[in-house]
């Protein structure tokens, strides 16, 4: 067997034996001649003589493919993409040039659409195209605008804030805290207390009571002094000491010297106390104990009730009123502490006018008449209470109908 040499250098064919056949084998060899060439692979070509060919081929579909990619993500492009195509604003202006009525409600339509949807650029351009020869208009933006006033030294008012008080009290408050100022403690009439000016008013009050000295009631009376002038006297808390206004006005030379305190600081104190309460129950301690002193001291006789006597006794000796003058103003302070004698004045009503006589900031209150009555005649109510109807008996009670006439003065509400 011999081998045959290859007549293209290079081939990556198999090479093919050629083998000697006999004249024996020739029907052999012819008969499986056509499963040779069934068999037989086809042979293949060099790098050099397919390789432009295939090249291009795969440029060819490389290129049809790159095409069809990019119709798709043209067409992903414009559905997701924000901006407008320009054949749209085309079509847009010949619609506008076929209707020219309706121009001006389409740039309104198009005039609401965010900025993100349209180019700023082109609608510009096209509203230039429709509006030849007519003044430029801008888009309508509507701004929001509001007036700032910034600092400015000029402002007077803001150097005032500093001496405004944290807070204050009403006319009929002012009043009734003035009277005890100046009727029980300041006696010289300096508008300046100090320590010792509580001394003689408590001592009034324990000897109108015949309180002795080893009584627990004396012994209460005296711590009730000394919050007294812990709170009114000495200098105040850091937090409210420090700002300007109560510097000036409880400071320790607010009296001339440390120790004393004037009119408005009293006022300035008062306040600043009372706004931190609502009702009798959150009051301090001292100022709950001063309610039960009064009231037992009024009611020297501990009959758990007072009177008229009592109260008008009360007047002459503690607060030193004039004979005259307590019997024009005994059956009105009676009649209100007591609304016109249909209450009893006991301990729990007279805890009611104590109350309003410290929170109270309208004029006909009970609480005028708890310690120094006004001097001034104060007003009449605006409308008479009448309590009759409260012990009429139920029988005779007639009800009530918007449409029904009749001589009643008095509805039960």
């Amino acid at each position: 067997m011999e081998m045959k040499k290859q007549d293209k250098p290079g081939s990556l064919s198999p090479l093919k034996p050629t083998l000697r056949v006999d004249s024996s084998e020739e029907r052999t060899s012819r008969s499986g001649s056509k499963a040779e060439k069934e068999l037989k692979l086809p042979p293949e070509k060099s790098p050099d003589e397919g390789g432009g060919k295939k090249e291009r081929r795969l440029s060819k579909a490389s290129d049809s493919s790159r095409e069809t990619f990019e119709r798709q993500d043209s067409k992903q492009s414009s559905i997701t993409s924000p901006k407008v195509s320009r054949k749209y604003f085309t079509n847009w202006k010949q619609a506008c040039d076929k209707t020219k009525d309706k121009t001006k409600e389409l740039l309104k339509r198009w005039r609401t659409l965010p900025e993100t949807e349209v180019p700023e650029n082109q609608m510009q351009a096209a509203a230039n195209h429709d509006h030849e020869g007519e003044e430029h208009r801008g888009w309508s933006v509507h701004v929001w605008t509001t007036w700032v006033n910034r600092f400015s030294e000029d402002l007077g008012c803001l150097e005032l804030e500093d001496e405004q008080p944290l807070a204050q009290l009403s006319s009929v408050q002012t009043d009734k805290l003035t009277l005890f100022f100046t009727e029980l403690l300041d006696h010289d009439r300096d508008d300046v207390i100090c320590d010792q000016d509580f001394d003689p008013f408590f001592e009034k009050l324990a000897h109108f009571a015949d309180w002795s000295l080893d009584s627990s009631e004396f012994h209460i009376m005296l711590e009730v002094k000394r919050e007294f002038i812990e709170q009114f006297i000495n200098p105040l808390p850091p937090k409210y000491g420090e700002l300007p206004y109560y510097k000036r006005v409880c400071g320790p030379d607010a009296g001339g010297y440390p120790g004393r305190t004037t009119l408005e600081g009293w006022l300035a104190r008062w306040a600043l106390l009372l706004s931190r309460y609502r009702r009798f129950s959150d009051l301090p301690l001292y100022l709950q104990y001063l309610c039960k002193i009064l009231f037992h001291v009024v009611d020297r006789t501990s009959t758990g009730e007072i009177t008229k006597a009592a109260l008008a006794a009360f007047y002459r000796s503690v607060i030193g009123l004039s004979a005259q003058r307590v019997e024009e103003i005994i059956d009105t302070a009676y009649d209100r502490m007591t609304s016109n004698s249909y209450l009893i004045l006991d301990y729990g009503t007279y805890v009611h006018c104590f109350t309003n006589w410290l929170m109270g900031k309208n004029p006909n209150g009970p609480g005028q008449w708890v310690l120094v009555p006004s001097k001034d005649t104060l007003p009449e109510p605006p409308f008479p209470v009448d309590y009759s109807a409260l012990n009429t008996e139920p029988a005779k009670l007639e009800p009530y109908a918007p449409d029904k006439k009749t001589n009643r003065h008095s509805v039960i509400v």
